[in-house]
């Protein structure tokens, strides 16, 4: 019931055309009170994405800097960040930032036009099922794999619920079953690269608010920028000078 009213909420043009991230966070919310909101499964798993694909280094006095990822309520805006980073010398800001973003391939992508089509791993913590299952689970092409990952949610799913299940068998068969075939939908639909309506307003939505910003440090010159990209709008930056403390109260 709760679902169809949902779709129904959704689905009308006018709304399409004027729901916000915040609105789906709520709306989703109807259907499953005890789920994740939207934005913080979002940010949650983007986070986590960077945090594990950081590059480890061997020289404990090399810093290696990561993106962060942090949704503003004020601006309606998810910001996927880099701070601290230190302008070469000889080099303009807006060159300096482009040479660096062509140097994160995955961000890069995103800013070019032809391949919005690409699923951003990182932004998959704002979609639906991914919301529901509290974690972000990613299937590939290779059977045996995707069998191993099912059978670990499972286990996961067990070990979370497991003073859920009593002495009644039948009882406790009907919660797994009723998982397991939650599992296979999200699993057939990822490897049949499958939308929903609500997968297309979320991705819509998430082009029009996602901003990459690097923070820059001229140390000669006394002074801190940004650069600012758009997905889809290209390798060059818009440029400012900028307060840090300006973006930490968004």
């Amino acid at each position: 019931m709760r679902w169809l009213l949902l779709s129904t909420i959704l689905f009308s043009n006018f709304i399409i055309s004027k729901i916000s991230l915040s609105d789906l966070d709520f709306l989703t919310s109807l259907s499953n009170s005890n789920s994740l909101s939207m934005i913080e499964s979002g940010t949650k798993h983007c986070n986590q994405h960077f945090n594990s694909n950081k590059q480890n280094t061997t020289d404990s006095k090399k810093f290696e800097n990561t993106f962060f990822c942090k949704f503003s309520n004020s601006r309606n805006r998810f910001y996927i960040y880099m701070l601290s980073q230190h302008k070469n010398k000889g080099i303009g800001v807006r060159d300096y930032c482009e040479n660096l973003i062509k140097t994160k391939e995955e961000i890069s992508d995103h800013l070019d036009k032809s391949f919005s089509y690409q699923d951003k791993k990182y932004l998959q913590g704002f979609y639906i099922e991914n919301i529901f299952n509290d974690s972000v689970v990613n299937f590939s092409s290779n059977f045996q794999q995707n069998q191993l990952i099912l059978n670990n949610e499972i286990n996961k799913f067990i070990t979370l619920k497991r003073s859920e299940f009593t002495s009644d068998n039948k009882t406790n068969n009907e919660i797994l079953e009723k998982e397991i075939l939650r599992l296979n939908k999200i699993y057939k639909k990822s490897i049949n690269k499958e939308f929903s309506d609500l997968d297309r307003i979320t991705k819509v939505e998430l082009n029009k608010i996602v901003r990459y910003k690097i923070f820059i440090n001229d140390i000669q010159n006394f002074k801190s920028y940004s650069c600012t990209w758009s997905p889809g709008k290209g390798l060059r930056p818009y440029v400012k000078k900028e307060k840090f403390s300006e973006f930490e109260n968004i």
